[in-house]
Formats: structure tokens, sequence, C-alpha cells
């Protein structure tokens, strides 16, 4: 009898050790959960900081998921890594310079997705600078690191972004005329 009382109180705390997630204490989860937010976060930073040191196509199509989604202003959602790779060499990154900062991060309970939202700025050569908001829904992936899965923002904190936009169709509609006038001149 001994031994079995032994034996149920040594399965009972063994058993004890290996709780599930939804068995952890309050401190605990919440201690995980902060964890998971700030790694998040940091994510985001160096997400940021490798799109000012290499480029914004470089730096979306690494933290990209395989079924990534991303959401831009009059433009249908573009879903997948290789479609979005497709969008962002047909608009080269070399005329402006992309930076943001995230405000805020929160993860699930299950600590496999959570979002990001902050400021952004972009500044493009010889026309000015445009301010805005973004929203990134992020997932953790099995080896641990976050990818986005969906990627949006609004342009809107400045005065200046109002004409930022008609200052870049009026620059792209100068370029246009300027290639047909070349193209005309080597026909003749």
């Amino acid at each position: 009898m001994k031994y079995f009382i032994f034996s149920l109180v040594v399965v009972t705390a063994l058993a004890s050790c290996n709780q599930p997630n939804g068995h952890r204490s309050p401190e605990a989860m919440k201690a995980r959960l902060d964890s998971l937010k700030n790694e998040l976060l940091q994510t985001d930073i160096a997400f940021s900081q490798l799109c000012e040191e290499k480029g914004r196509n470089v730096a979306f199509i690494e933290y990209a998921a395989d079924d990534a989604t991303v959401l831009r202003p009059f433009s249908m959602p573009v879903t997948g890594r290789d479609s979005i790779a497709s969008l962002l060499k047909q608009h080269p990154d070399s005329l402006y310079s992309l930076k943001w900062l995230p405000i805020r991060s929160d993860v699930a309970r299950s600590g496999d997705i959570g979002y990001t939202y902050g400021t952004y700025t972009v500044d493009v050569k010889n026309i000015g600078k445009e301010e805005g908001t973004y929203c990134t829904v992020w997932k953790r992936e099995k080896g641990k690191s976050w990818k986005f899965v969906m990627d949006t923002g609004n342009e809107g904190l400045s005065a200046a972004d109002k004409t930022m936009d008609k200052k870049i169709d009026a620059k792209e509609k100068k370029e246009e005329k300027h290639d047909e006038a070349m193209e005309k001149k080597k026909k003749k």
C-alpha cells in the first residue's frame, strides 16, 4: 500500500510538471504573452530596419509568409509571396525610402498569430514625404520566426499627403510623355 500511495504521488507530481498551455498559471501565461509581444515588436522593428538598409522589395519578400497578402490603395489584394515579388518588381524602390515605427503589438493566447501597428514615412526623391499608418498581421512559423500574412497602410498623417499623390502622378505622366517622345524619335 505504501508503494501504491508513493507511486500515485510521483505520477501526480510528474503529470503536473507537464501541463499544457491552457493550464498555466495566469502569471506564467501573462509573462509568456508579454515575451511574445516583445518578440513580435522587435521583429517588426527589424523588418523596418531591413527596409531602410536594403529596400522595400527585399524586406517585404524576406518577411512575407508563403500565403501573405498585401492590401494597397486602388488595387485588388495581392496574395502569395511570388505574386507580391512580381508586384514589387514592377515598382523599383530606388527612388524612395520607406521606414516605420510600430506603436503596439499584440499576440493571441495561442502564441501563433499577432499584429503590429504604427506609423510610416515614405520619402520620395525630389517630391517630398508622405506619412501614414499601417497594420501588419503576423503568424509564427514552425521555426519560431514571425512572418507577415497581411499588410496594409493608410496615408494621411500630414497635410502634404493630400498633394503627394498628385505630384507623383504628374511626375509619372511627364516621364511617360518623355518616353513616348523618345519612342517616336527612334521610329523616324
